[in-house]
């Protein structure tokens, strides 16, 4: 955490809270349980909703390796 450059820091936070609560909610969801993808697959009242996930991605993408992966992750899996 602290190799991470400050402006790099900061440029995240700033796209992180651009996504608003609804969609963070969901990111933490999927990086809390890489699995919840099937959660969405079976249908239960609380799945991640990929296009919420779809909407992070675009914002975040390349700012953090870990959470490009697992929103990666998770989208393949529910297209599966």
């Amino acid at each position: 955490m602290y190799d991470t450059d400050p402006a790099d820091l900061i440029e995240f936070a700033n796209r992180w809270m651009e996504v608003g609560a609804a969609v963070t909610e969901q990111v933490a969801q999927v990086l809390d349980d890489p699995t919840c993808g099937s959660c969405w697959n079976e249908g239960t009242e609380h799945g991640v909703n990929p296009a919420a996930i779809e909407v992070a991605q675009q914002r975040l993408r390349g700012l953090n390796e870990g959470v490009d992966e697992a929103l990666t992750d998770f989208l393949e899996s529910v297209a599966e």
